[in-house]
């Protein structure tokens, strides 16, 4: 008689498999167990050890003996005549089936129902089925959910927040992986979710999540990459160590999930995650909050009044790790705005802060230029740098090297010079990417209804910007976008809602249905409410500026502009109204000699263009 017809005729395969099924559902439920009662990490390993050492000894014993009704007897005292081998056989038959349909039913179980407890966050409502992003699935795409706190230190949150973002930076530095940005992942930080929704909105095939918990110098961080199609667990480590090994994790990590996604690791990849990230666990926490104070700033209508809060994070952040693109780069933004403000005479600074304000923009973007990652981050930051100078020499070359097929790196001021004069289309192509990035971040959303609008093709934009509004929920901004959408089909009057007051947090600190009115050609209406702003709300000239445009004031439109020329920054505002106006040209340019000379500079050929079409604006 053969091996192997021995080894059924003693049930040594049936034992084993049914050894092995025990095995495995043990260890399900001892992860589980120790995962909650923040067990060591080798106490579960301990566990595997046993079970692993265990296999062979009860194969052995299998083939050894054999239960009779006296008991267990060695089998070679057994006559074959009075076996009882089969009637075990069948006996174990049953049990192998019955395990497989409770492995089965686990996970269903897992999949359907706890799947949204461990492929997600607690806290709000369920996602709509209609809130997904409008992007491709990619076989190597994943995205790293925020890693939850299990323990409640004042940093601890932070800190895990931090430790997620270092291995979503290590990953997006491999061209192979699609990953989801920061704003998205981060949409989802607390939200009760099955992980086949969040994949679906994201529109990834894969995820990561994990949890922290710190205790004193002690660091225990769980690590689980995960198939969202049927929530199998693709790989997962738990580790214990100290908080200095905790970048020596995050890389581990990181290299694992890529490895697991087939992506080939070579020394150039490697080194080119280990690279990324901020690597000082002081500075990563004081970056979260800095990110942090950044969002709730551009959440209020005015936001220097907040952004200095985020530059003292940011300050700390780079006082330790000082070449940090992003750090580096939005730290600019305060300064920006207190250009901005000053141009549009809402809130005038003195010449000292003006001129201080400058000089933090082009050393930052300068700085920021020499620590970016790509050529195509590294273009955008240099046209941002050239568009808010007193000199656009060269402009239009850095633009044409900006909008690279693929990248996702934001863009700020610099748009609303590239969508006026020649750049829509790429500008357009550039947002469509970021949103496949950064499918919930509110920025690119906003702007791709607008820039579908410069392209000239409006009905994109109303269509971009209801996707948006499903995808995010109402916004405010989101809404200002539809508005000008329809204002370009006509189709605005299709909308009684257009007539309404502005919703709450519009972009727009004026009355919006002014525009509407005017593209009636509707002027003494429009003059009506513009009068009643003007007597009672915060007035700015650049509001002006596209307000008497689109009236067709001629006269006046041309005056607000000369004043914002004279200002300091006044070429970066009049650039600003160019952008937004959509109007063509909302001012004669004779009457703007500095912001004449900027275009000189550049190239650039004036009229802009023209995709809204006021009846009264007749030049």
């Amino acid at each position: 008689m053969d091996l192997f017809s021995e080894l059924k005729r003693r049930n040594v395969i049936r034992v084993g498999i049914a050894y092995a099924m025990v095995a495995w559902l043990v260890m399900q439920f001892a992860d589980v167990v120790l995962n909650n009662i923040a067990a060591p990490g080798w106490v579960f390993q301990a566990i595997m050890l046993l079970l692993a050492i265990g296999f062979p000894f009860v194969l052995i014993t299998a083939w050894a003996f054999e239960m009779t009704p006296e008991g267990i007897k060695r089998e070679k005292d057994v006559d074959r005549s009075r076996s009882m081998t089969p009637r075990t056989g069948k006996n174990l038959d049953r049990m192998i089936i019955a395990g497989l349909a409770l492995i089965i039913i686990g996970m269903g179980v897992e999949r359907f129902w706890f799947g949204g407890l461990k492929g997600s966050l607690k806290g709000s409502e369920p996602f709509s089925q209609e809130k997904r992003a409008l992007t491709p699935l990619s076989v190597q795409s994943v995205a790293v959910l925020p890693f939850v706190a299990m323990s409640s230190g004042e940093d601890d949150g932070y800190f895990a927040d931090g430790l997620t973002e270092e291995i979503l930076n290590s990953l997006a530095r491999l061209p192979e992986l699609l990953v989801t940005a920061r704003t998205s992942s981060f949409h989802f930080k607390g939200k009760d979710m099955a992980i086949t929704e969040i994949a679906t909105a994201l529109g990834v095939e894969n995820l990561v999540e994990g949890s922290v918990r710190r205790s004193g110098e002690r660091v225990r961080i769980t690590a689980q990459l995960i198939r969202a199609e049927d929530g199998f667990h693709l790989w997962s480590q738990t580790y214990d160590r100290t908080l200095e090994d905790v970048f020596a994790v995050q890389e581990d990590i990181a290299e694992n999930i890529a490895a697991t996604l087939d992506v080939v690791l070579n020394e150039d990849k490697r080194q080119k995650m280990h690279s990324s990230g901020i690597k000082d666990v002081e500075a990563f926490i004081a970056y979260q909050k800095g990110m942090e104070a950044f969002n709730r700033a551009h959440n209020i209508v005015n936001p220097v009044e907040q952004l200095p809060e985020a530059n003292r994070w940011f300050d700390q952040v780079l006082a330790i790790s000082p070449n940090i693109t992003n750090v580096l780069y939005l730290r600019t933004d305060l300064y920006g705005h207190i250009i901005y403000d000053h141009g549009r005479n809402l809130h005038p600074a003195s010449q000292a802060e003006l001129e201080l304000a400058y000089k933090e923009i082009q050393t930052g973007l300068a700085r920021a230029m020499q620590t970016a990652d790509s050529d195509a981050q590294r273009a955008i930051l240099d046209a941002e740098r050239t568009m808010l100078s007193s000199d656009w020499t060269g402009l239009a070359t850095k633009l044409d090297q900006a909008f690279r097929p693929g990248d996702c790196t934001p863009t700020n001021w610099m748009a609303n010079v590239a969508v006026a004069f020649g750049w829509a289309e790429p500008l357009a192509q550039h947002t469509r990417a970021q949103l496949l990035c950064d499918p919930f971040s509110v920025m690119p959303a906003l702007e791709l209804p607008l820039w579908e609008v410069a392209t000239g093709n409006p009905q994109a934009g109303i269509e971009a910007a209801e996707n948006s509004l499903k995808t995010l929920g109402f916004y405010a901004w989101l809404d200002d976008s539809r508005f000008i959408a329809l204002l370009a089909t006509g189709h605005y009057q299709d909308d009684p809602d257009m007539a309404d007051d502005n919703p709450e947090g519009s972009m727009y600190p004026f009355p919006r249905k002014i525009l509407m009115y005017a593209m009636d050609n509707n002027i003494a209406m429009a003059q009506q409410v513009l009068d009643d702003w003007l007597a009672n709300g915060e007035v700015e000239d650049l509001s002006l500026l596209r307000i008497y445009a689109a009236m067709g004031n001629r006269e006046k439109a041309n005056q607000t502009a000369s004043n914002m020329d004279e200002r300091f920054g006044g070429t970066f505002l009049l650039q600003e109204a160019v952008g937004v106006c959509m109007c063509g040209a909302p001012f004669d340019l004779d009457v703007t000699p500095n912001y004449k000379k900027r275009l000189e500079e550049a190239g650039f050929q004036w009229p802009p263009i023209a995709p809204l079409k006021y009846p009264a604006k007749d030049w």
